[in-house]
């Protein structure tokens, strides 16, 4: 059994990205669409936050992301909530890649795409997507 310190640690290893920023996954209350955008400090604080007026995070001059710490990491591996990083740092480097297999070969797929990043000596780990429907090397 690892503690959670260790558990953190491994994701950090893994998964060098921004610390500066991160996002967020939403889905709608009717399920009708979701996606993952930057998480914000001043998210809906009245008279500070655009999307009270239907604005958009975009386009907000008081903007203030949240820095990816070892709590949100520790929230996302407990499942409590789900957040994606950005992979691509300041210097156009990246520790890692993500490759999204989907229909009804993904699982074949994704061990093909696997044995052949460890031709190369790469790294490749598989996860199942959250629908269960494809995977994610």
């Amino acid at each position: 059994m690892l503690t959670s310190d260790q558990k953190i640690e491994i994701y950090k290893n893994l998964f060098k990205a921004h610390l500066d920023v991160f996002a967020m996954h939403w889905q709608k209350a009717d399920s009708s669409a979701s996606g993952y955008t930057p998480v914000c400090l001043n998210e809906w604080k009245p008279g500070i936050c655009l999307k009270l007026n239907r604005g958009k995070c975009r386009d907000c001059e008081c903007k203030k992301y949240a820095e990816f710490s070892e709590n949100y990491i520790d929230q996302h591996l407990r499942g409590y909530k789900t957040y994606g990083v950005y992979p691509l740092l300041e210097d156009n480097t990246s520790h890692f890649l993500v490759a999204d297999f989907d229909g009804k070969k993904w699982d074949k797929d994704s061990i093909k795409f696997r044995k052949q990043c460890e031709k190369y000596g790469l790294s490749a780990h598989l996860e199942r997507s959250r629908s269960g429907n494809g995977g994610h090397v």
